[in-house]
């Protein structure tokens, strides 16, 4: 058998293992990744993220020494790191420290990993602790305490992927790819990813811009006719224009402006907004609403004023009728509450995006998952 053949049959074995079907959801994680077999790899494996995928690389002629087994626990090993969202989390910990706690935290629900790994009793820390725990004891100790603790993995690639990396964004990523794994899974969830749902799944303080430009660059395209551009059905006549793909996104902003909203944290979030349209070369309406529709305008992006119109209750669908009464087109809807509202009143759920920019840091029930709650920050 061939040394790239020993991890072909790793993630098959662990993709269709008929005695585990916790391996099989890792195998199918470790199948989203785009994979890297690299003989010049200064490690055994690493996972990284950057241009919207995570990347595991393997290096073959360290790999091929270990057992089958343990083989497909290394595997094992690198899917739990993307599931519980390591490389986001450590934010500005120190690395080191950081690394061994990760490891710490995901090792102790890995069966058949090889000898010399860490386990939370390696730190004389008890089981069944997330990662800052650990990350937390290790700070306590020495440095000289840390001097015979080596990780089974490389975790170098992570310094790079913090780049391209929020929190908020890689736990949608993270959400995604844990999503798609059920579905091949048919149904079945591993404790260990039960756990990680729960962190994932608490909401983060980290801005939401990011995300926010990333739905608007990949909205539809329209095309336009341009003179310069040659009618690729009648080529020939030069009087007919052709068509220019142009991407001119709309969003339009919801403000809830009933009593409980202050003037400072609308305005904080529709400048954030406006900037970004601007940048993205983006249509923005504003639509303010408590139990009717109060206001409607096309947003200047020279002008920052706002000018509140409305005191009442809180109630938000009046706006989302507004849109589907007067066919309002749109690529996304923005929102700013206080989230104090419920879907159960709402006739129809749009099915654009819907980004809720929360005031206060009360969970919603989204009714789809194409949207987004953040809590409103820096006000």
């Amino acid at each position: 058998m061939n040394i790239k053949n020993n991890i072909e049959v790793a993630l098959l074995n662990l993709i269709s293992d008929p005695y585990d079907k916790d391996n099989c959801f890792y195998g199918h994680i470790i199948a989203q990744c785009e994979i890297h077999i690299d003989n010049n790899f200064d490690a055994i494996a690493a996972v990284g993220f950057w241009n919207d995928v995570f990347h595991l690389y393997i290096n073959p002629i360290q790999f091929k020494f270990y057992t089958l087994k343990e083989q497909k626990a290394i595997l094992i090993h690198e899917a739990m790191h993307i599931i519980f969202n390591h490389i986001s989390r450590q934010k500005e910990r120190e690395p080191i420290a950081w690394h061994i706690a990760a490891d710490a935290a995901i090792n102790q629900y890995i069966k058949n990993l090889p000898d010399g790994c860490i386990y939370p009793e390696t730190l004389q820390q008890p089981k069944e602790k997330f990662v800052e725990y650990y990350y937390k004891s290790i700070n306590k100790c020495s440095n000289t305490c840390l001097n015979n603790i080596t990780t089974l993995d490389s975790h170098k690639l992570w310094g790079k992927s913090k780049k391209e990396l929020t929190e908020n964004f890689s736990n949608n990523i993270c959400q995604t790819l844990i999503e798609n794994a059920i579905k091949k899974n048919k149904g079945h969830i591993p404790h260990s990813v039960s756990i990680a749902l729960e962190i994932l799944n608490t909401p983060s303080q980290i801005p939401w811009q990011k995300i926010l430009k990333k739905i608007l660059s990949n909205s539809n395209k329209y095309f336009e006719p341009n003179y310069k551009k040659v009618n690729r059905r009648f080529p020939n006549r030069i009087e007919l224009p052709g068509k220019q793909s142009q991407y001119m996104p709309t969003v339009v902003c919801i403000v809830d402006v009933s009593e409980s909203m202050r003037n400072k944290e609308i305005s904080f979030g529709l400048i954030e907004i406006q900037k970004i349209c601007k940048v993205l070369n983006s249509k923005m309406i504003t639509i303010q609403v408590d139990t009717k529709v109060q206001d409607i305008s096309t947003v200047d992006f020279k002008n920052h004023n706002f000018i509140r119109k409305g005191k009442g209750g809180t109630e938000l669908y009046p706006a989302v009728e507004y849109i589907y009464d007067n066919k309002i087109k749109n690529d996304i809807l923005v929102f700013i509450t206080d989230g104090y509202f419920s879907f159960s009143k709402w006739l129809k759920i749009p099915k654009k995006p819907m980004f809720f920019l929360t005031t206060s840091k009360h969970k919603l029930e989204l009714p789809s998952k194409k949207d987004y709650q953040f809590f409103l920050e820096g006000i």
